[in-house]
């Protein structure tokens, strides 16, 4: 007869509850990752810089535009040899430039939104650089098998990426709103806060924010190499607005003769943004801001869209 051992049961283990929300245990991770490297902070002071510089500027501007608006001795004086329309179009700009409020509130649009264009393209750059430090310090594949359900990592990143946008943008509109409102104070005027040209700029630029942070994360999805994901998003930045209007004047010039091809060029994502943060036209034949804002949304719908699914999709092994 013989006996059979048989082992003892294991012990159970105890269960250990998770703490915190899971969704946001990952952001922080991800905002972990990208404070403990010096980017954030050189891109802070850079946003700063870019800030102060454009606050001067925008203020120096204002106060020549708000003087001469002032001016209550000034006359029209139509040039000699000018049309009946080209006298009328001479007179219309002429009222604008006298016009103190309309001078005050397009004043208070550029200096409460000081720094936006750099601005935007540091949390662009910042975007593409969450994506691309996972590659460059080769992370990712850690990343994505620390938590399998890819889902939730990118979605993870896509936050942290959002909300360093919008701390760029709170701190680079906390400077620029407090600087705003002692130079209005010492001109003696109102800071046409209350005017919705004004809000619609301060809003619209928190907007901007945010959709080219969007704009970078999924550039960085398609290049992996940091450099060259840096070199691209200025290109994309800075060429698709200083070369976009230059290629639809010339085309306007040489080959379509119409205003519509001007307007058309809010196709271009940089000059989209430009478009609906302006508290007036960004120039004659611009489309409206709504335009701008579509346009943009566009834009970082579908980057956003193609870095969530090739993240998902990709092989980290």
């Amino acid at each position: 007869m013989t006996a059979t051992l048989q082992a003892p049961p294991a012990a159970h283990r105890p269960e250990i509850a998770h703490v915190g929300v899971p969704g946001l245990r990952l952001v922080r991770s991800e905002l972990r990752k990208i404070t403990t490297t010096n980017a954030w902070w050189l891109f802070g002071i850079a946003s700063l810089v870019f800030t102060g510089l454009a606050l001067f500027i925008n203020m120096s501007e204002a106060a020549q535009h708000i003087a001469r608006a002032r001016d209550t001795a000034a006359v029209f004086k139509p040039g000699r040899g000018m049309g009946a329309a080209e006298v009328a179009a001479a007179r219309a700009e002429f009222a604008q430039l006298h016009d103190l409020h309309l001078q005050a509130v397009n004043a208070a649009g550029n200096i409460f939104t000081s720094g936006q264009f750099f601005g935007l393209l540091l949390v662009m750059l910042l975007g593409a650089l969450v994506i691309t430090n996972e590659f460059q310090y080769q992370t990712a594949t850690a990343t994505f098998l620390t938590t399998p359900q890819r889902t939730r990592v990118v979605l993870g990143k896509l936050l942290a990426v959002l909300g360093l946008g919008f701390v760029f943008w709170l701190v680079s509109r906390a400077v620029s709103l407090a600087a705003g409102l002692v130079f209005f104070d010492n001109l003696g005027l109102t800071n046409s806060l209350g005017e919705w040209p004004v809000q619609r700029a301060v809003i619209f630029n928190l907007v901007a924010y945010l959709l080219w942070a969007l704009l970078g994360f999924g550039l960085g999805t398609l290049i992996h190499s940091q450099i060259g994901a840096v070199v691209t998003a200025m290109v994309v930045y800075l060429g698709g607005f200083v070369g976009g209007m230059g290629v639809f004047n010339l085309i306007r010039a040489y080959l379509i003769h119409g205003d519509w091809v001007l307007t058309s060029a809010v196709v271009m994502p940089s000059i989209a943004s430009q478009v609906m943060v302006s508290p007036e036209k960004l120039y004659p034949q611009a489309a409206s801001w709504w335009v701008g804002v579509l346009v943009l949304t566009g834009w970082a719908l579908v980057a956003g869209a193609i870095g969530v699914v090739l993240n998902r999709r990709r092989d980290i092994a």
